[in-house]
Parts: structure tokens; C-alpha cells; sequence
């Protein structure tokens, strides 16, 4: 990053050996923010203009957001990033908006508010100082918190073996960092009776979660490390060690807790070691399922998971696990007589009888010596997306340390196109893994696995390097609505760090309705008129190695007008003027209006400086919905402006030509 410089007193030091180079400078000219104090999670807008006060043209570059307790910017912590398009000598940036929660990990207290441009050095600058912050504004961040959703599904973190939910304590630093909302932990003993040598589910599982103290919010995390007083982190009776059975069924609790506290509809499952056999205990049973059926996960991503079990013959060697408890029995993939895995492969539990564990009631009815169906001998929901991250340790070269990397990969035991992730770690260290652990986030590719959205909400999504197992290279997000009747729909998309960026709506047959392009800007608002029925929506992005630190934002606005089949025979309520489509555009644009009854209409089209360019309409036209394009080549690239005057009503909207 570039040396940053906050003195309004410049050395000219260098200044002769630059004179006459012909080179753009990047400025932050005028910014601001709203609403000047806020909690922690609150929706803060902060706007800038970027200005190229250069002698060259520039390239297109990004724009850093800061919020600093002091006016050293970049010491500060960074909120947000946003594309710039390029720009010519002496031009300004399209207004620049970040709409972010603000990070619950900041403490109380005076921010500044400032910005970095070009802090990937794109731009070859005049000026080294690309530092800039408001001097006489700050922000004040209050101590409360605000709790609610800022994703589709609400996420729940599952632990591993011997572990506790505190192995997510970095994840859920970078999801506060995104502004998200924890929403609490939920507690359950799995060894309630303290007695090691039965394994009944009725006896051993017990619920010390306070549905009142949970909030709604973005991720929970699940919590087995508790003794059968309920006091967390002091598990006293191998809680954490318990059969995985029951960890599937303390799970379908969790999951009712959460849909009960957050009203959606599904849930995302993120699971470390064991915790992912846990979650595909709950889905591949559906007697653990919901109370209507279903199991209500929208995905499941699981992280060094011993899908085909562990490596090791007891883990006794691992301080505090005890080589003969029932998790130890349940990872293994095969035991020291050769014998597969009973919980993984299925068997007789007779056939454990000599290998010393506390108990082999691997299905914890409280009768021994049943067949039991391995997990990997059961059916593996289809209707939910899968992701792998398989750890490859260095020093092991075949896994991490403790699973073989093809174990851990769902691929090798399913056909099911699971999105497969490498990192290098050894096994205990894979959840500070942060950046793949986002990939793995990342939203659905296809549309039969689309997140479900509502209108006028605002929802953040995640642009990241695709998988291994992804013969895509750009990031297709995919999302699903429903309209009850004909809508014009208003799309808005924020926050867009990357340079290419597009958005399209797809019917229920999959035809493409409308699509519109960022062409390096950092916004796209558009508006299409769409007919009653299911539809997808769909942001494809082109990733960067930065963009999954920076979410971006979404929201749908449906507004219904009265239709019949056609709209073009629609006959609107009363008068509107639409957003053009694409926007921008190259070279050509659609308009759209409505006037609910026979008027004198004209659409002109001007520049920045108020001159007419274009005149789309002037006559009397029908009630109705009506289209003009416009085709703007031979036009010069810039703002332009598009004014309706139909009888007494009149509105001007702003269009953008980027070539």
C-alpha cells in the first residue's frame, strides 16, 4: 500500500523529477457520513467522490473505507471497498455509497471516517498522497448492539471432537467484522446420566439452551462441552467425546431453536472434524428432521470432516481425549483387528465387543448387538448445496494430520458435486483458517439449490475464488423470489468491490428476463416489470484474492401494477417513470413508463449541462406500459439525464453511458 500522507503541507522535495510527467492524481475531494451516532450492527452509509485531478486519464482503480479512532486512516479498520470506474482528467466518480452494518468487534467510542484510493496501485499517481478523512465529523459508535439478519439462512457452527464452540472464535470475529449478528450459543450435555458404560438417548441428552436468550441473528454456534450442571467449558462426563447419534439429535433441537428465533426457512450448517458427521447424522435420518418433515438446511459445509474416518487407531494419544470413548468409536474407519468402522461402514455392534470401548451402542437405543446401517450406507439429501474444505498438512503430505485428505472429501463416498477447498493446516488449526472457511460460504451456483429472498430487505453476499471442484472461474450467486402478481421490481446492488459485476432475473423455465452490468462502477439500480410466478436472481462477479473480505448488498422492492398477460396491455394506476435498464449501458438502453390514461407525452434525453441530446416522444399516446430504446452510439461516455412530462406530471431520472 502506498505511504499515506495527512499534512494539508506538501514537501516539493521531488517535485522537478515529476513536473512534466503526464499522470493522473486520485482525490477524495468531498464525502460524509449518516447517521452521525449508531450501535454496533446499526446500517451506516458513508458517501465519497473520487476526482482525477491529474494530467493523464485513469485506469480504473478501488476506493478504501476506513473508521479510525485516530486520523491515522489505514491503522484504523477497514469497512469496506468499492470499485472505480476509470477517469478522465479532471472528471469525478459516480457518487460513491457503502452501506455497511457496523462491525460488532469495535469497541465504543469517536471514529474518523476516512478513505485510501487506489490501494492496489493501479494507477501510476503524481501524488503519493492518497490518504484523505473527514476532519471536522466524526462518527460515535454507541456500546448497545443491534441484532437481526443480514443473510438469507441464518448459519449454525458445530464443533469437533474434544472441542467446544470457542474453536469458532475467529470465524465469528470475521463475521462481526462484517457487521453480521451473533445470536448466541446454545448448551447441551451428552452425557447427562454420567454413566459411560450406556448410551441411551432418552437418558443422555439434555437442552440447557434458553430459547429467551438467544437474539436473531446471522450465526449461533452449538456447544458440547458442558457438564450436567449445565456450566459451560467443564465438561466433567466426556460430553464432547459422546456418540455422534446423539450429537445429530442434540442438532435437530438447535436447529428448532434457531427457525423458531429467526423466522427463516432454512439454515446453513458449518462443521468442524466431527462436527460435520454430526450434521450428516441429522440429514441422512429423517426421522431426526423437523416436526413438517423436512430438515431445513440449505447447505452444509464441513472443514477436515472424516467423512471416511480418522487416520488414527484410538486419538489417545491427543491430550484430554480418551482413546476408548464413543466418538473414538464412531471416527474410526476401520479398528486394530481391521475390522471397518461399525458407525461409518455398518456391522454387527457385537463385533466391538473386544475392543474395549465403554459402550458399543452405536445407535443408543439401549440395546446391544444390532445390525447397524453405516452413515455411508445411507441416501444423502440432494436438494442442499455441499462444501469441503480438506486440509493438507505439510508435514503429513497425504492429510492433516490426522484424516487423509480423501477422506475428507464428501466427492469420494456421494455423487454429489460437493465445491472442494484446500488448505494447508494441520487439523486442530483448520477453523482459523478464515479466508477458504468464506469460499466455502459462498452462495449456491445452480438455481435448483437458490437461497430464498423477500422484498425490501436488504441481504449481503459474498464474491469469492470458486472451488476446486467448480469448472466455473467467475462467482454465480444464485437466489430465488416469488411475485403474487405483476410487479415492477426495483433491484438495487451496493458495495461492489469488484470490476465486473453483473445482475439478471431468470423465469421459472430458466429464460433470461433482463440483465444489467457494474461496468467497473460500484452500484447498480435498475428496474424490470416482471409477471406473477417463481424467479431467480443471479450476480455473477469475476473474484479477486480481496473480494471476500467485502460483502456486497441486495435488495428487491416490488411495486404491483395491474396487469393482464401482456404487459405491454398493462393499465397502470398512475403515472411512473422507471429506471432504464441496463444502466449503465453500451450503447443502448430501454425506458420505461406508465400513464394511466390517453396524454400528451414527451421523453427527452440531456447532458450534464442541461442541453437537449435526444427526443425520445413527443405525441399523445394510450394508457399503458410503454418501452422506448435508445441508442446512444456517437455519443460521447458520461452522465445523462431522461425527463417525462405526461399531462401534469413530470420526473427526470439519471442514466449512465460507459463505454
Amino acid at each position: 500500500m502506498k505511504r499515506i500522507i495527512y499534512s494539508s503541507i506538501l514537501t516539493f522535495i521531488f517535485l522537478p523529477a515529476v513536473s512534466f510527467a503526464q499522470l493522473p492524481d486520485l482525490t477524495v475531494p468531498s464525502g460524509g457520513f449518516t447517521p452521525s451516532s449508531i450501535a454496533r450492527g446499526g446500517q451506516l452509509t458513508i458517501t465519497a467522490t473520487v476526482k482525477n485531478d491529474g494530467t493523464a486519464n485513469s485506469s480504473r482503480s478501488h476506493l478504501y473505507f476506513y473508521l479510525s479512532p485516530t486520523t491515522t486512516i489505514s491503522n484504523g479498520d477497514l469497512v469496506g471497498c468499492l470499485s472505480v470506474e476509470p477517469l478522465a482528467v479532471g472528471a469525478s466518480s459516480e457518487p460513491k455509497q457503502l452501506v455497511i452494518s457496523v462491525p460488532t468487534t469495535l469497541p465504543a467510542g469517536n471514529y474518523y471516517v476516512g478513505w485510501v484510493v487506489d490501494p492496489f496501485n493501479e494507477v501510476a499517481e503524481s501524488n503519493e498522497n492518497n490518504g484523505f478523512y473527514l476532519q471536522n465529523s466524526e462518527l460515535t459508535i454507541t456500546s448497545s448492539i443491534i441484532f437481526g439478519r443480514h443473510i438469507p439462512y441464518p448459519i449454525i457452527l458445530i464443533h469437533g471432537l474434544h472441542s467446544s464452540d470457542q474453536t469458532w472464535d475467529s470465524l465469528a470475529s470475521q463475521l462481526g467484522q462484517f457487521g453480521w449478528s451473533f445470536g448466541g450459543r446454545m448448551d447441551y450435555c451428552l452425557n447427562y446420566d454420567d454413566n459411560l458404560s450406556t448410551s441411551i438417548l432418552a437418558n443422555d441428552i439434555h437442552d440447557f439452551t434458553t430459547q429467551s436468550a438467544l437474539n436473531i441473528g446471522d450465526f449461533y454456534t452449538i456447544n458440547f462441552d458442558v457438564n450436567p450442571n449445565g456450566i459451560p467449558y467443564n465438561d466433567t462426563v466426556e460430553s464432547n467425546q459422546a456418540a455422534i447419534v446423539k450429537q445429530g439429535k442434540a442438532l435437530q433441537s438447535a436447529i428448532k431453536h434457531v427457525l423458531d428465533k429467526t423466522g427463516a426457512n432454512k439454515v446453513i450448517l458449518v462443521a468442524h472434524s466431527m462436527g460435520g458427521l454430526a450434521a450428516r447424522e441429522y440429514l441422512q435420518n429423517p426421522s431426526d428432521w423437523q416436526s413438517d418433515g423436512r430438515h431445513h438446511v440449505a447447505k452444509l459445509l464441513t472443514i477436515g470432516t472424516p467423512h471416511g474416518g480418522s487416520d488414527e487407531w484410538t486419538l489417545g494419544g491427543i491430550a484430554g481425549i480418551d482413546g476408548y470413548s464413543e466418538a473414538v468409536r464412531d471416527l474410526r474407519w476401520s479398528y486394530s483387528n481391521g475390522d471397518a468402522g461399525v458407525y461409518l461402514f455398518g456391522g454387527n455392534e457385537n463385533n466391538l465387543a473386544s475392543l474395549g470401548f465403554h459402550n458399543t451402542d452405536v445407535n443408543c437405543n439401549g440395546s446391544i448387538g444390532d445390525s447397524i446401517v453405516g452413515l455411508n450406507q445411507k441416501d444423502l439429501p440432494s436438494d442442499l448445496a455441499y462444501a469441503c474444505v480438506i486440509g493438507v498438512w505439510s508435514l503429513s503430505g497425504t492429510g492433516d494430520g490426522l484424516v487423509n485428505a480423501s477422506r475428507q472429501n464428501l466427492n469420494n463416498y456421494y455423487n454429489i458435486g460437493a465445491d472442494t477447498f484446500q488448505v494447508s493446516s494441520f487439523h486442530t488449526a483448520e477453523p482459523e483458517q478464515i479466508p477458504v472457511i468464506i469460499q466455502g460460504l459462498d452462495e449456491p451456483t445452480y438455481f435448483n439449490q437458490a437461497y430464498r429472498v423477500g422484498m425490501d430487505t436488504s441481504y449481503y453476499g459474498l464474491i469469492t475464488v470458486q472451488s476446486l471442484a467448480n469448472s466455473f472461474t467467475d462467482d454465480y450467486d444464485d437466489y430465488t423470489f416469488t411475485l403474487s402478481g405483476s410487479s415492477q421490481v426495483n433491484v438495487e446492488v451496493e458495495d461492489i468491490a469488484v470490476p465486473q459485476l453483473s445482475i439478471a432475473v431468470f423465469d421459472s423455465g430458466f429464460v433470461r428476463k433482463f440483465i444489467a452490468y457494474s461496468n467497473s462502477m460500484s452500484q447498480i439500480d435498475t428496474t424490470v416489470i416482471l409477471g406473477v410466478g417463481k424467479y431467480y436472481f443471479e450476480i455473477e462477479a469475476q473474484p479477486a484474492s480481496y473480494s471476500w473480505m467485502f460483502p456486497y448488498l441486495f435488495k428487491l422492492h416490488a411495486t404491483p401494477v395491474t396487469a393482464v398477460q401482456n404487459p405491454s396491455t398493462q393499465i397502470p394506476d398512475g403515472y411512473s417513470l422507471l429506471q432504464n435498464y441496463p444502466n449503465p449501458f453500451n450503447p443502448a438502453t430501454i425506458i420505461s413508463f406508465a400513464i394511466p390514461s390517453r396524454v400528451f407525452v414527451s421523453l427527452k434525453i440531456y447532458d450534464v449541462l442541461g442541453r437537449e441530446v435526444a427526443d425520445l416522444i413527443d405525441k399523445e399516446m394510450a394508457a399503458g406500459i410503454h418501452r422506448v430504446y435508445w441508442n446512444a452510439s456517437g455519443m460521447p461516455s458520461g452522465t445523462y439525464f431522461y425527463r417525462l412530462n405526461a399531462g401534469t406530471f413530470s420526473q427526470t431520472k439519471k442514466l449512465l453511458l460507459l463505454r
